[in-house]
């Protein structure tokens, strides 16, 4: 009997590959089609996403006002002695006389279509933002979900296992009752089992953690339900970082942001230059006099003279040069930022994809025979339980490291994301 149930004791600790592979009985769904619905979810729903939406409408709906023309002005005049009534003179006051006019103001020629293309390049601009943001809560999401899952499967891990040291404790205790084991097995095998209830404890607290940060980005109530499913495989990732960094130079949402200011401060220093230029203004005006005389018109040309420049159009001249550089250098910035965010996390993700791999070809499956061979030994009397139950302890330390690496694996490759411009994590 014994021998049966060391043999399922160690057969449950050295085969992981139910609880990598397999969801949660309960949930019917794979993990694509659960991200796939989480991602839809918060573009639709997330509020910062909506409040960038209206940010870009705010912005085009100023694109034709600032190229339309000013409104024209229309005067209505009456000239006459004081103590004539007005609008209504009579015979008597032959000097009198009724006035119609209007006045169109002219700006200078490219004033109007530098002023619509400022306005058009900050749509873009905040297009563009909209793009940043909404890559970086996908990210968000993506790394937070794979989180949550991967936590979720470590508990199920830890779960098994707790079961597993259950059973030797129980080994432990019936050894004991006939003398053939020291009670420090029994204690030993207890504190062990404490310490994966506190284990427990901690993921359940990070999976209610992660589950309210999941639904935050949702706009869901905290409590709101988020299933778990299979994480499918990543798509191929570039194999060196200057591919990364040169599609980070070439797609990053918020360095195209960045352009679209500097374009925005090319023109509005091209504006800021055309003010030193004279905006006109035409009047059109008809009257009529009183005593039979007839309608009469005249035409006024009027130049706005930018006297003041020193004081007005200098210092607007020199708040468009200096808001150009700002932009200029948030650009190498914002490249400077990509290039090393993309560095680390290449690094990151290539780390944990050989420690993936050294715990997958050669440390677990080296535990596992330790675990084996300890196992058979404990049968016959050659190890102590200590020996056992500490190989036991090794191997699922190492079960929760590889799940610790494929979680910051995947989460690298979402973090990667918003950078690149390339979907790896689905």
């Amino acid at each position: 009997m014994l021998t049966i149930v060391l043999a399922a004791v160690a057969l449950a600790v050295a085969n992981p590959a139910t609880a990598q592979e397999r969801p949660a009985p309960s949930v019917p769904s794979t993990g694509q089609s659960v991200l796939a619905s989480l991602v839809a979810d918060l573009e639709q729903r997330n509020p910062e996403l909506a409040a960038s939406r209206r940010e870009i409408d705010m912005r085009v709906a100023r694109i034709a006002p600032a190229g339309a023309p000013p409104d024209p002005t229309v005067s209505v005049g009456y000239m006459s002695g004081f103590l004539r009534p007005p609008f209504f003179p009579s015979a008597g006051t032959p000097d009198a006389f009724r006035q119609v006019g209007v006045t169109q103001e002219l700006p200078y020629p490219g004033k109007l279509a530098l002023r619509s293309r400022v306005a058009a390049t900050e749509a873009d601009t905040a297009r563009w933002s909209y793009e940043d943001t909404r890559a970086r809560l996908i990210a968000g999401l993506k790394s937070a979900y794979v989180e949550y899952v991967l936590v979720s499967r470590t508990l199920e891990i830890v779960e098994r296992n707790k079961s597993a040291l259950e059973h030797f404790r129980g080994i432990a205790e019936a050894r004991f009752t006939v003398g053939k084991a020291s009670q420090q097995d029994v204690l030993r095998a207890q504190l062990e089992l404490s310490i994966l209830l506190e284990r427990v404890a901690a993921l359940e607290r990070d999976r209610v953690m992660l589950q309210a940060d999941i639904n935050r980005l949702v706009y869901r109530s905290p409590e709101s339900p988020v299933p778990v499913g299979d994480l499918v495989e990543p798509q191929a990732v570039p194999p060196t970082v200057e591919a990364l960094q040169a599609q980070a130079a070439e797609r990053y949402p918020a360095l195209k942001r960045d352009e679209q200011q500097i374009n925005r401060g090319q023109q509005a220093l091209a504006l800021a230059r055309k003010e030193l230029r004279p905006d006109f203004g035409i009047t059109f005006t008809t009257q009529k006099t009183v005593g039979g005389m007839p309608w009469m018109y005249g035409v006024d040309f009027m130049v706005k003279v930018p006297i003041f420049w020193q004081r007005k159009q200098r210092p607007m001249i020199a708040e468009a040069a200096a808001s150009l550089e700002g932009a200029n250098r948030m650009r190498d910035s914002t490249l400077s930022e990509a290039t090393a965010r993309v560095t680390q996390e290449f690094a990151a993700m290539t780390t944990s994809r050989r420690l993936m791999e050294l715990y997958s070809d050669s440390v677990l499956p080296q535990a596992r025979l330790v675990l084996e061979s300890a196992t058979a030994a404990y049968e016959v009397g050659s190890v102590d339980f200590l020996t056992l139950l500490t190989n036991f302890i090794t191997v699922l330390n190492y079960e929760i490291s590889y799940q610790e690496q494929l979680m910051r694996y995947r989460q690298a490759l979402a973090r990667l994301e918003p950078f690149v411009g390339t979907e790896f994590i689905r």
